[in-house]
């Protein structure tokens, strides 16, 4: 997440939603930390450099309603809050993805051992389902301001400066894949246990059931 005093705004930054691009661009808004720019510390790791890990009074993935009860009323209900979010099925590729290549990942060695994709649908579905809904809303009450789509994201990160007065680019970091398709990872199987699964984001965020070809 990042806390702005100095533009009076706060990001929560749901996963896998391009929020490492998101985080550099503001981050010298950032009050939280004065570190370096993410793209430096990455940087640093190959050259096989020591990283500083940022000091941050709140979790980097905190949900608004969790925030909400650690930080000031005043604040919170103040500032402008956003965040993004990101086709479901898309969304599970892309953590899936980021998982199998991270080896560092607490996730990495355990997704690694799964036969296949339609297998990790069927684990995530039944033993780790998280809503992207649980991010922004606390029950059916959205905290949020400003909720941005992934896929339209230059547009929307664009409507979010010109709201904040600020200028900035958006750099692209941490992609888990160069291929943007996303439905020749899905049988029919995994497609619709998303479906029923994450209805309720799907609903929510206005998203469609995509077909197979």
């Amino acid at each position: 997440m990042i806390l702005s005093h100095s533009k009076k705004f706060i990001f929560i930054h749901n996963y896998k939603v391009a929020g490492t691009s998101i985080q550099n661009a503001l981050i010298e808004f950032d009050s939280q930390k004065k570190n370096p720019p993410i793209f430096k510390n990455k940087l640093k790791r190959k050259l096989g450099l020591k990283v500083s890990p940022p000091k941050l009074k709140y979790h980097a993935h905190i949900k608004a309603k969790d925030l909400k009860a650690q930080m000031s009323k005043k604040v919170f209900e103040e500032y402008f809050k956003f965040g993004f979010v990101r086709n479901p099925w898309d969304w599970q590729v892309s953590l899936y993805t980021f998982m199998l290549k991270d080896a560092k990942h607490h996730q990495h060695e355990f997704v690694k051992s799964l036969k296949d994709f339609d297998e990790y649908i069927d684990w995530r579905v039944h033993h780790d389902l998280h809503l992207q809904k649980s991010f922004f809303y606390e029950e059916n009450n959205c905290l949020m301001d400003f909720i941005g789509k992934f896929e339209n994201i230059n547009e929307d990160f664009s409507k979010i400066c010109d709201l904040l007065g600020i200028q900035v680019a958006l750099p692209y970091l941490n992609r888990s894949r160069e291929d943007k398709r996303f439905t020749h990872f899905y049988s029919q199987k995994s497609i619709d246990m998303i479906y029923e699964a994450f209805k309720e984001d799907i609903e929510l965020f206005n998203y469609t059931k995509p077909q197979l070809r």
